[in-house]
């Protein structure tokens, strides 16, 4: 057998959704993905303070000049210093908006590496489940074989069957077992690919759902073109707002060269340590306003304009391009599923077919109307035809989940349906 019976029995195997739910917890990609979108969004934080947040400073030196007259002076002034300082305003204004901006593209692309991994998943989970399916076929393969020349010796002992129905029954069985071996390697790769996409150790025993129905497991009717989120057009879109923010922001140089600081400061205290006297210092506020231009940014700043808007067209011509591929997406994987799923009822149909048909051959054998080898060829084709039923199914599965993918956040989707 493929795998073991009594670990069959007493392991729940895994299905779909559960093993998304594990992926998003325990996927090494995925774990890396949300660090980074961790890391991003803390980042945008401490910058945000950096950039706007008043500065405290407390004070405590000692400080010493020789010169003609040496001083040795033990001093806080001021104690405490509160200030703010906003060296061009509007400079800071527009970098701030560029962080925003910078940040949701860190965002947008973790979530875009956690789709990607998503889709890795099902992939491997459906890969498993078909590898499990034709480990069952190839095991009842190999016992409809081992039936069949049992029943040739038989038929030869008593005449009815030849020597070389024989061997060929016999060469049936091996070529059977012989695939079922070639099978038990593919059954562990991919029980491995799937153990390693979902964090486990590599030889666990997994099992997952074998039998894979053509019936959706999504929403598929949810699918809307007003419901598709393209991560690449929501990436590119954030690109062009910062193109147009860099522009503003050269239009706009002459006022952002105003420049503002703000002061408080308590009142401090020196000690003299050569007259041992103390001083005391009042305390001060101030308000500094002033506008430093450059003559040769502003000698250069048409063309700094032109560079920028530059810049922008391009990102623009990078969106529309964006926007027409998506646009183009949703129809090309609603065309797939429709034409997967036609193709699996057809296959169905065949199946159905090839079974009506062994029955016949099987029943013109019996009488001996037909030879073995007529017999082994119709058994061949409902195999075939059963591998194909499986495979067809796997295909189904594939592109239901590449359509409904498009829609977005597919974790976040299975989390609250786990929740409910």
């Amino acid at each position: 057998m493929i795998y073991n019976s009594a670990y069959a029995s007493t392991t729940k195997p895994i299905r779909l959704k559960e093993a998304i739910k594990i992926a998003l917890k325990e996927n090494l990609n995925i774990k890396i993905a949300k660090n980074i979108r961790k890391k991003s969004l803390l980042s945008n934080k401490i910058n945000t303070i950096h950039l706007w947040a008043p500065k405290a400073n407390f004070l405590v030196s000692q400080d010493n000049h020789w010169g003609k007259k040496n001083t040795h002076l033990l001093q806080s002034n001021p104690i405490f210093n509160l200030s703010w300082d906003l060296q061009s305003v509007f400079n800071k204004l527009f970098k701030f908006k560029k962080q925003n901006h910078e940040n949701k593209i860190y965002v947008l692309t973790s979530t875009k590496s956690i789709e990607k991994e998503l889709q890795k998943v099902v992939t491997c989970h459906y890969e498993l489940a078909l590898a499990q399916k034709k480990g069952e076929l190839f095991n009842t393969f190999i016992r409809i074989a081992y039936t069949k020349l049992k029943i040739e010796e038989e038929r030869l002992k008593l005449g009815f069957s030849s020597k070389i129905d024989c061997l060929n029954a016999d060469l049936v069985l091996k070529k059977s077992k012989l695939t079922l071996l070639e099978h038990q390697e593919t059954l562990k790769e991919k029980r491995r690919n799937f153990n390693l996409i979902l964090g486990k150790s590599l030889n666990e025993e997994t099992l997952v759902e074998s039998n894979i129905s053509f019936k959706p497991v999504w929403n598929i009717t949810a699918v809307t073109k007003e419901k598709v989120v393209n991560l690449k057009t929501a990436i590119q879109e954030k690109k062009v707002a910062i193109a147009k923010n860099e522009l503003t922001k050269v239009k706009l140089y002459p006022i952002s060269c105003l420049s503002l600081l703000g002061e408080i400061q308590s009142n401090g205290y020196t000690y003299d340590l050569k007259d041992s006297t103390w001083r005391n210092h009042p305390s001060k506020a101030g308000l500094r306003i002033w506008i430093s231009l450059d003559i040769g940014r502003l000698l250069i700043m048409p063309s700094k304009i032109r560079k920028s808007r530059m810049e922008l067209d391009s990102e623009v011509l990078n969106l529309n391009k964006e926007k027409l591929a998506a646009e183009g997406k949703l129809e090309n994987k609603k065309w797939k599923y429709r034409h997967m799923l036609g193709l699996y009822k057809l296959v169905k149909e065949q199946m159905k077919v090839s079974n009506e048909k062994l029955l016949l051959v099987k029943e013109n054998y019996k009488m001996n109307q037909l030879k073995l080898l007529d017999l082994q060829e119709a058994e061949e084709e409902v195999q075939k035809a059963e591998i194909n039923l499986i495979e067809y199914a796997f295909k189904v599965k594939q592109a239901e989940f590449d359509l409904y993918r498009l829609i977005g956040n597919v974790h976040e989707q299975v989390e609250e349906q786990n929740e409910k």
